[in-house]
């Protein structure tokens, strides 16, 4: 018993003492990126980011140095990466729409409708949009319940039942499209112009330039390669020492 308090104790020391240290790391980073030493605080952020890997704050603080320091590349990569964690979070959004001010957009995607709906829809957490559809789920099957008790007005619960189950199939369909904008593998070019060929080697032919900043989605693997899909329906392939994956 005495041997399992002494490693509990020495555990609890040395818990201590590493969250004591990494707190003030942190601190460090925070008075250097006050003080305009954005050098000196990407250095301990990354550090902390190998640490803890999925540490939002970490993550955002990051995206805030790379843009002081202007690459902005992968000011918008870590804040995409952020927002996957937080999608509701106001200030990531905001540097984020900052940082992609500052680089080449696609802008007749950004101006679409259909682009400013799913934008809103970011909003909204993959858990979040999970709840919304159980709820409405829910009442789908509570108003199904009462009508068949008949203790209520049918007519009124069959008009609920038919609202509910619209509405059931809206959020089980943005529900769908949350989870496949999470589970999507993404990137963000990091070189202010990078080449991408036919295939995955420099030998082949260049099918068109991308520049810093670019968001793709990413299609398969091959060695050092990538193969990567724009907005606009464009493939092609593009060294991953040139891209920043999400």
């Amino acid at each position: 018993m005495k041997y399992l308090v002494s490693i509990c104790f020495s555990l609890y020391i040395l818990i201590s003492i590493s969250y004591a240290n990494n707190m003030t790391l942190i601190e460090q980073a925070s008075n250097y990126y006050k003080n305009n030493k954005f050098e000196n605080a990407l250095s301990i952020y990354e550090s902390l980011h190998k640490k803890f890997p999925n540490n939002i704050d970490i993550i955002y603080n990051l995206g805030n140095t790379h843009f002081k320091l202007n690459n902005h590349g992968y000011a918008i990569g870590f804040y995409l990466k952020a927002i996957k964690w937080d999608p509701s979070n106001s200030d990531i959004r905001y540097n984020l729409s900052l940082a992609r001010e500052l680089v080449q957009s696609d802008s007749e995607q950004e101006n679409s409708i259909i682009y400013t709906i799913l934008g809103w829809l970011r909003f909204l957490s993959i858990n979040v949009s999970f709840n919304i559809m159980m709820i409405l789920l829910l009442g789908f099957l509570a108003t199904l319940r009462f009508i068949q008790l008949q203790k209520f007005n049918r007519e009124l619960l069959f008009n609920i039942l038919i609202v509910c189950g619209l509405f059931f199939i809206l959020s089980f369909s943005m529900f769908l499209h949350r989870y496949a904008h999470y589970s999507e593998e993404k990137g963000v070019v990091i070189t202010k112009k990078l080449a991408v060929y036919s295939g995955p080697s420099e030998t082949l032919s260049i099918l068109f330039y991308i520049h810093e900043g670019y968001e793709f989605r990413i299609n398969k693997f091959a060695g050092d390669w990538i193969e990567i899909e724009l907005s606009n329906g464009f493939k092609g392939w593009a060294p991953i020492s040139g891209l920043f994956l999400i």
